[in-house]
C-alpha cells in the first residue's frame, strides 16, 4: 500500500505511540516534532490492526508534512502533491482539522476552501455531503506544521469508545477502566491481531475482555467472583458481542482455570488488580500480584504484560514514557520492589506511563515483556 503518515489522538500521545509500535512491530517508524504524528509503511493486511487501534485518529496515504510558512507556499506544495496523486473518478471533499489550537492566523475552513478550488480546477467531482474520498489537511500547533494527503477510509475518525463508556454499562463499578484505555492496554499487551490471544485473569466488570472481543481477538477472561462473571457477561452482550469469553477461575492458577477449548498460549496479559475496598481474598497485595504474575507467565511463551496500578497523583506526562526518576509513588509498592517482583515472576519491566484519574489519584500503565523460562 505504501507510506502513510499516522495522526494520533491527543488524550495520551505517548501511549498512542506505544500502541502503534506494538501493533506494527516490524515497521521502521519515523517520528516528527509533534508527538501526535508518525510515519511508516502499511500493507493491505495491516488495515485490520489500524481499525482496532485506540490511539490512531487518521491515516494520510502518501502523506507529506511541512513546516508552515504561509498559506500560499503550502497551497503551492499541495498543488504539486495533487498533480502527483490526483483524485480518482469518485466524488471527493477536503477535510481540515487541527491539533491543539492549530496555526495562528490560519482559518481551517478558508484553507480547505482554497484546496477545494484546486480540486475543482482539476475537474474533480466535489461532494461535501457524501464524498467517496477525502483529502485531509491537519494543522498542528506543537510543530507549527501542515500534514496533508488522501485519507484512508472516512478521514479523522471519531472516538467510538465514548459510546461504550463504563458508566453506561448495565453492570458498573466506579473503578472500571474507560474503554479507550482498556482497548489500548489490550493492543499494547497482545500486539497485532495475528500474533495470538489475550488473557484477562482478573476481569472484574469485563472492560479488557470486551475490548478484546470487539476487536476480533481470541480472549479468555477469569474471575473468582460469580457475580463479576455474570455482570461481565451482561456487559459484553450489551456491547454487541455474543462471544463466550468469561469463565470463573483463579488468577493465581491460570492453567487449571482456563477451559480446554481455550488457546494453548497467549500473546498478551492485561491485568488491573482489585485493590482496597474492591480487593477480595486472604492474600496481601504483594503475594496476590506475585502469584498471579507467575501463573500468567506459564501460558505466555513470547508475549507482553500490561499491568495497571494505582498511584499518587503527579503532573501530566503525555508525550513520553515516565523517566525512572519521575515515576509517581505507587499506592502499594515501591518501584524497586515492583521491578524485582516482576522479574521473580518471569516478566521484565520495560516502560511505564502515567494516566490522570482525579486530583488525589492516578494510574500507572506498566509494560513488561515475558522472560524465557528454562
Amino acid at each position: 500500500m505504501g507510506e502513510y503518515i499516522v495522526a494520533l489522538r491527543g488524550w495520551h500521545p505517548a501511549l498512542a505511540q506505544a500502541e502503534v509500535k506494538a501493533l506494527f512491530p516490524n515497521r521502521s517508524i519515523h517520528s516528527f516534532t509533534s508527538p501526535r504524528l508518525m510515519q511508516f509503511r502499511l500493507n493491505e493486511e495491516d488495515l485490520a490492526n489500524v481499525s482496532i487501534s485506540s490511539g490512531i485518529e487518521a491515516l494520510f496515504k502518501n502523506g507529506e508534512n511541512y513546516a508552515f510558512n504561509d498559506v500560499e507556499s503550502i497551497r503551492t506544495i499541495i498543488k504539486s502533491h495533487l498533480e502527483r496523486y490526483p483524485p480518482n473518478d469518485e466524488s471527493c471533499a477536503v477535510v481540515a482539522w487541527k491539533h491543539g489550537r492549530g496555526i495562528e492566523g490560519v482559518s481551517r475552513s478558508e484553507f480547505a476552501g482554497r484546496i477545494g478550488g484546486l480540486l475543482s480546477d482539476m475537474d474533480a467531482h466535489i461532494d461535501l455531503e457524501h464524498p467517496k474520498q477525502r483529502f485531509g489537511i491537519l494543522l498542528d500547533e506543537r510543530s507549527s506544521s501542515v500534514t496533508f494527503g488522501w485519507l484512508q477510509g472516512s478521514g479523522p475518525k471519531g472516538d467510538e469508545s465514548v459510546e461504550r463508556r463504563a458508566s453506561q454499562r448495565p453492570f458498573f463499578k466506579p473503578v472500571s477502566l474507560e474503554p479507550r484505555l482498556a482497548r489500548l492496554a489490550v493492543n499494547l499487551a497482545s500486539g497485532p491481531l495475528q500474533k495470538g490471544a489475550t488473557l484477562d485473569p482478573m476481569t472484574g466488570t469485563g472492560g479488557f475482555a470486551i475490548e478484546a472481543a470487539l476487536s476480533g481477538r481470541d480472549v479468555v477472561a477469569l474471575d473468582l467472583d460469580e457475580e463479576m462473571i455474570a455482570g461481565a457477561k451482561e456487559n459484553l452482550e450489551w456491547s454487541g458481542s455474543s462471544a463466550s469469553v468469561f469463565f470463573q477461575g483463579d488468577a493465581t492458577d491460570v492453567q487449571a482455570s482456563i477451559p480446554n477449548e481455550a488457546p494453548p498460549s497467549f500473546s498478551g496479559v492485561v491485568l488491573d488488580p482489585p485493590y482496597g475496598r474492591n480487593s477480595q481474598g486472604s492474600l496481601d497485595h504483594e503475594e496476590l500480584l506475585k502469584q498471579t504474575l507467575r501463573s500468567c507467565s506459564t501460558v505466555v511463551a513470547d508475549g507482553s504484560l500490561v499491568l495497571i496500578l494505582p498511584s499518587k497523583p503527579r503532573e501530566l506526562c503525555l508525550e513520553t514514557a515516565l523517566p525512572s526518576n519521575q515515576r509517581p509513588e505507587l499506592i502499594h509498592f515501591g518501584w524497586a520492589e515492583l521491578e524485582r517482583l516482576l522479574l521473580q515472576s518471569n516478566w521484565k519491566y520495560e516502560d511505564a506511563w502515567y494516566v490522570f484519574v482525579h486530583g488525589s489519584l492516578g494510574r500507572v500503565v506498566i509494560y513488561a515483556s515475558s522472560v524465557p523460562q528454562d
